[in-house]
């Protein structure tokens, strides 16, 4: 969590019913995660689209449709939908706020999970598609980053809304929202995605928990792909019961997977405290979380009750006057010019101190530079000091930065294009940085560390599909965001704002 930047919402309201944003939680494919307090005090997620999303109609309709089926489940396994307004300028969605550790993050920091916390995970992530599914709803997006570690047990967040982003011509014709590794074989081929790709992504993530491996390996999301449809999941290390269900779920045929009902009957009684109800607010919880993800949920609870505070906008300094272009004549009395008068030798011995500060004056131009474009240097006239335009570059402000950076860095973004033969020529755009490389050859991937600031970061990828054709696809961290592909010739271009 993070104080709010400048160009940040502080607000969002529909039909009278008004959010407060306190903090940044993060971003990812979709948009960025606040967190906010409703009116009543309540801590709630807003969760804000990026603008390519906004301005396409088909993403709204969908959106509007899915957050509205959203909306009606329930359980105690879910992060509930409050609020939702598609309609606004940016539409935007609330959903009860959880002090957690997603279940990635968790085993990135902590190594698998011990083997009644798989138990435990399993039983809650299985009651939630039953209540997911009970209102036809299907998640096709279920994986490691989208099951949150709570004190009161697991809880599956983001169901549902990856349809809209499938839906949207943002994504364009063919793609699939959802983490490569994790998805069904039907949804990676491209299929129709029922219930039942949602139990096989329950599998795979199972898989992660206990073993801190994706079931089909890493590389590429391509490669990944390739393996979900036509190879078996890597269940090293998996044993005895946790196998066999496992097994169930990731059979290749949708119709041999067990239902989220069928799966949560067999998992009565064998997890710990979680699968009797991790609704009531101090009861339950996940047994055997590691220490450190403990003291992350307990810091995270903390920090929800003390936002940050937003950083300031900090506006660039105000133009600075012009010099004279010559010395203007010193008065030789009150009320007279004399602009040939002469100094006395008492005078001439005086020190220069109005040369000296209008010296000191222009070479502080000379280091923050001036709004317009001019760049001045200094040059001795023998009676004062001119400012003339340098015919040097124009260099940036230095004195005061327009706005803070950060360091740190909070994801990757990853461009990728498969195929075979060569790119004649490829451009790529990130932060404002543009790179074109000719001669390419296939497949090609290009990993960029998304930097803390600034907080919107805009990217471009665009070339022309060799002969045989291509395709290609765009994730942040790991999680693909767009995906196309083309016939030799096609012009192919995809950009959007993180």
């Amino acid at each position: 969590m993070r104080p709010l930047d400048p160009d940040d919402p502080r607000s969002v309201e529909t039909a009278g019913r008004a959010y407060r944003v306190l903090a940044r939680i993060g971003s990812g494919g979709m948009g960025v995660v606040y967190l906010g307090r409703s009116a009543g005090g309540r801590a709630v997620a807003i969760k804000m689209v990026h603008p390519e999303f906004a301005a396409d109609p088909e993403f709204r309709d969908r959106f509007a449709r899915e957050a509205g089926l959203a909306r009606t489940v329930g359980g105690g396994f879910t992060a509930a939908v409050i609020d939702a307004d598609p309609e606004a300028e940016i539409p935007w969605l609330v959903t009860e706020y959880l002090p957690s550790v997603s279940v990635r993050d968790a085993v990135h920091s902590s190594g698998p999970l011990a083997a009644d916390a798989v138990w435990d995970l399993a039983a809650g992530i299985a009651e939630a598609l039953v209540s997911i599914h009970g209102e036809g709803v299907v998640h096709r997006d279920l994986n490691p980053a989208n099951v949150l570690l709570t004190a009161d047990g697991p809880r599956v967040i983001d169901f549902g809304i990856a349809r809209a982003i499938e839906a949207s011509s943002v994504s364009r014709p063919g793609a699939r929202a959802g983490a490569a590794g994790f998805m069904s074989p039907e949804q990676a081929a491209g299929d129709a995605v029922g219930t039942a790709g949602d139990v096989f992504s329950f599998g795979s993530t199972l898989v992660f928990a206990a073993t801190g491996r994706e079931p089909f390996g890493e590389g590429p999301w391509h490669v990944r792909m390739r393996r979900v449809q036509s190879e078996a999941p890597d269940l090293d290390g998996v044993e005895g019961d946790l196998r066999a269900l496992i097994e169930s779920c990731m059979e290749r045929d949708p119709e041999r997977r067990p239902t989220a009902a069928e799966l949560a009957e067999r998992l009565t009684g064998r997890a710990g405290a979680s699968a009797e109800g991790a609704g009531a607010a101090g009861e339950g919880g996940m047994a055997s979380l590691p220490p450190a993800v403990t003291a992350e949920i307990a810091r995270r609870r903390t920090a929800a009750e003390n936002p940050p505070v937003p950083r300031p906008r900090l506006e660039p300094p105000a133009p600075l006057a012009p010099l004279p272009s010559s010395p203007q004549p010193w008065p030789a009395g009150p009320g007279r010019y004399a602009p040939h008068s002469t100094m006395d030798p008492a005078q001439a011995r005086r020190p220069r101190t109005p040369l000296i500060a209008a010296a000191a004056f222009v070479a502080l131009l000379i280091t923050i530079g001036i709004p317009g474009g001019l760049w001045f240097t200094v040059r001795d006239t023998g009676g004062g000091v001119e400012a003339a335009p340098s015919a040097g570059p124009t260099p940036t402000a230095s004195a005061a930065p327009a706005s803070p950076s950060p360091t740190g860095i909070r994801g990757e973004l990853t461009f990728t294009i498969e195929g075979s033969g060569r790119v004649s020529s490829l451009t790529y755009m990130f932060n404002g940085k543009t790179t074109k490389l000719t001669k390419v050859r296939l497949p090609w991937e290009k990993t960029l560390q998304i930097p803390s600031w600034p907080p919107r970061i805009p990217w471009k990828l665009s070339y022309t599909c060799p002969p045989g054709g291509s395709s290609d696809s765009v994730a942040v961290d790991g999680n693909v965001i767009i995906r196309g592909q083309g016939s030799s010739g096609t012009n192919m271009r995809s950009e959007g704002v993180l």
